[in-house]
């Protein structure tokens, strides 16, 4: 029927124009790393490995030998905090809960707070040791009070790591002290690493899933066993917080770290006009150093990085504001994207973002608000983007399916139309 067939040459037509340029915001995941460009190259970063990544889509805007897996040190301790966050978070253990420390836990030397066998601490006042002063005494503490051993803890660790696809990372202990420093150690096998991108991921994860621990990590100043006659003054060792010798704006953890083998780490975080921004330094030469690498790649990213709202929740979708709708009362209908699209760009490469819209072959009434018609993928330089997933396109109205006088009377006009 001549009809049909130039109907069906529309509905060609209509999804060959279906590619749509357009700037555009999704969550990348955190294993990719953006195209660098030469100005921050410029900044010669030195460490042994950094990273440099946008919190709220997790992509990874910088980073050098930030898959390889180094040793750690302290920054360990961001995975110790976590598994105590999960069990709070899972009643299994109180912020109030009362601590006798151990004979071994007592032994544990380094950074400390200079617990004594027998000594009685809550879990929270134990937790602000351990993640302002860096305390290893109150991580092995903690680490048997939850698990019955620090081996036993370590599990739970290791466990959690691979939950969050860390790949190039492996705990032996809760502190990241090297394993010839404990006078009992863990009883686990294999090197004690991991990479900068794991260390990036897990903070985020860290300040994500437990938001509360923002207001611990950001302290600069914390007094364990306040009023008594051992009381103790801890400085954060993240000396870029308000008040400290590095300080930067905006900046509010989270964890430093230092053993000879490792060099000088730090996992930072920091928000300005919006944009919340980590880094990770590994294997830096000096305490100071770390930090002032750091200050270099928030220099770059607050400066250089936009988090932007491309396309909001219920918004019509550019260039294309009515498809057509087979058998409906209506014969179009709008279509809208189904979620907020937020993502980070850098300055100047707006224009190389693009989103491919792929719909359904034909829409047929009826049809609800809120049906899933098609999805959206996005594009860098032409390419899909690996691991984003598409935004479904949605339907923004109601299209009821029309009666069969309607359909007929449209197909006899539609008929002596043509030709």
């Amino acid at each position: 029927m001549h009809w049909g067939q130039s109907k069906r040459q529309g509905e060609k037509a209509l999804l060959l124009c279906l590619i749509i340029s357009m700037f555009l915001g999704l969550w990348m995941p955190t294993t990719v790393v953006a195209e660098q460009d030469e100005s921050l190259d410029s900044l010669q970063i030195q460490s042994r490995s950094y990273v440099l990544l946008e919190m709220e889509s997790g992509r990874i805007i910088a980073g050098e030998n930030e898959q390889k897996a180094y040793a750690p040190a302290s920054l360990t301790k961001m995975m110790t905090e976590y598994v105590i966050l999960q069990e709070i978070k899972e009643s299994r253990l109180d912020w109030d809960e009362t601590v006798t420390v151990s004979k071994n836990a007592a032994s544990i030397g380094e950074a400390q707070v200079f617990l004594r066998k027998g000594e009685k601490r809550t879990v929270e006042e134990l937790f602000y040791a351990l993640s302002i002063q860096s305390a290893n005494d109150a991580a092995v503490a903690l680490a048997e009070h939850v698990a019955g051993s620090e081996t036993a803890f370590v599990g739970m660790m290791n466990e959690t790591a691979k939950e969050m696809g860390l790949e190039k990372t492996h705990f032996r202990n809760s502190t990241g002290l090297p394993m010839w420093l404990y006078v009992n150690p863990p009883k686990v096998g294999g090197d004690h690493v991991m990479s900068a991108t794991d260390v990036a991921v897990l903070t985020r994860r860290l300040l994500h899933d437990y938001p509360e621990v923002q207001e611990i990590i950001s302290q600069p100043r914390y007094f364990f066993r306040k009023g008594e006659a051992r009381e103790m003054k801890l400085i954060n060792t993240n000396r870029m917080l308000p008040g400290l010798s590095h300080y930067y704006e905006g900046v509010d953890g989270v964890k430093t770290g230092f053993t000879s083998r490792a060099g000088y780490c730090f996992a930072g975080s920091a928000q300005q006009d919006g944009v919340r921004l980590i880094t990770v330094v590994m294997g830096s030469s000096s305490k100071s150093q770390r930090f002032k690498e750091t200050a270099k790649l928030l220099d770059y990213g607050f400066e250089q990085i936009q988090l932007r709202n491309w396309i909001k929740e219920g918004d019509s979708i550019p260039g294309m504001n009515k498809v057509q709708v087979e058998d409906g009362v209506e014969t179009e209908v709008a279509l809208q994207a189904e979620v907020t699209l937020r993502y980070p760009v850098r300055k100047g490469e707006e224009d190389r973002y693009s989103w491919a819209v792929d719909l359904d072959d034909e829409l047929t009434a009826p049809l609800k608000t809120g049906d899933v018609v098609g999805k959206a993928t996005f594009l860098y330089d032409g390419k899909e983007v690996e691991g984003v997933k598409p935004i479904s396109i949605v339907v923004a109205q109601d299209v009821e399916a029309a009666g069969w006088l309607r359909l007929f009377c449209r197909r006899m006009i539609g008929y002596f139309s043509v030709g």
